[in-house]
């Protein structure tokens, strides 16, 4: 294999690797410099933005495990050369993913609230109105949006035969689950570090491509996931879905204040299993208290987004792979759905 045959196999490769701080690949970034006859061997000379030595560590380690898959017939040094010029990459995308607009996230203070399934009813009805739309479940431990979306047990993943995994698409919605890679009775035993890892690793090396917003379902609480999330990307803002009952609401008051600590601007309050109308008689009933939700916009000056009711059908949509914008479009979530994307973009516009 001539010289000029295995400088293509290697670019090809560098498609794969993407930069621990460009958040890009390499061969979007023009690492790639020269391949050169060194003896016996073959210096391969890559560029990086700064001397950095464990960030070019963590790059040639890559490298070399892509290269031992090719099986070249080739010994390898792998050299740095240091480009300053390169860090206008990374000032161009901050912590951002190239193409995607908006990153929303979806969190709770408590599991039980239905923070789920308004994440995935959110995304479909985005997408229903024309959007390019992405959805993370991030809640590692208990995921569960492969169900909603139709998409039960394990999955077989696919991507570039590198570190670019390709989404599903279901419902016209790009997704990434924990569930796509356990079996249904799997259990996930992870420590922090590992979580942290495993959002980074949904957040860039999935092949997102042009996102008008990415919606990301945290798991309830305000643990290591949601720690990480505020180190490693620029979140637009952050939706907290509450109960009306005033333990739903403590606990939402918590993920409100950890936002907040993590500079993640409060986009809206939506209360959830707000009111349940009889379905013989019509007549409305508070089940978990009243104004809940309003109280705790008022609070925090945030807005009331929506107040969704608690219907049998929701839950049923769901477990049946359709959420509910789907299955009764015309309905009455439907609709609070689409009022709910208005009051979003217009909450998103003020802290641009």
């Amino acid at each position: 294999m001539n010289l000029q045959t295995i400088e293509a196999e290697i670019k090809k490769i560098l498609t794969g690797i993407i930069h621990p701080s460009l958040r890009q690949n390499l061969a979007e970034i023009n690492a790639f410099v020269r391949l050169e006859e060194e003896g016996e061997k073959l210096r391969l000379v890559l560029r990086n933005p700064s001397e950095n030595r464990k960030e070019q560590i963590e790059l040639e380690a890559a490298v070399r495990k892509q290269l031992a898959a090719l099986d070249l017939p080739a010994k390898f040094k792998i050299r740095f050369e240091v480009d300053p010029a390169m860090k206008a990459a990374e000032e161009e995308t901050g912590n951002r993913i190239r193409g995607v607009k908006n990153i929303i996230a979806v969190g709770s203070g408590k599991g039980g609230v239905g923070k789920s399934t308004v994440a995935a009813n959110l995304a479909i009805s985005l997408a229903q109105s024309g959007h390019k739309v992405g959805l993370i479940d991030a809640d590692i431990y208990g995921p569960s949006m492969g169900r909603m979306f139709g998409l039960i047990g394990k999955q077989e993943l696919r991507g570039d035969g590198a570190n670019t995994i390709q989404p599903f698409t279901a419902h016209g919605v790009k997704l990434i689950s924990f569930s796509f890679m356990l079996s249904q009775e799997q259990a996930v035993v992870w420590r922090g570090p590992m979580l942290g890892k495993a959002v980074e690793q949904f957040l860039f090396q999935v092949s997102w491509g042009e996102l008008d917003y990415l919606i990301i379902d945290l798991p309830p609480g305000t643990g290591d996931v949601q720690l990480s999330l505020g180190q490693i990307i620029e979140v637009d803002g952050a939706v907290i879905v509450t109960t009306p009952q005033n333990v739903a609401l403590q606990d939402a008051t918590r993920a409100i204040t950890m936002f907040m600590e993590i500079k993640v601007p409060i986009l809206g309050i939506i209360e959830n299993m707000a009111s349940f109308e009889c379905p013989n008689c019509k007549h409305v009933s508070h089940i978990f208290s009243h104004n809940g939700g309003d109280s705790m916009a008022a609070r925090y000056g945030v807005p009331l987004l929506a107040s969704l009711p608690i219907q049998q059908q929701i839950m049923e949509s769901g477990e049946e792979g359709q959420p509910i914008v789907l299955a009764e479009p015309d309905g009455t979530v439907a609709r609070a759905f689409q009022a709910l994307q208005e009051r979003l973009a217009e909450q998103i516009a003020k802290y641009r």
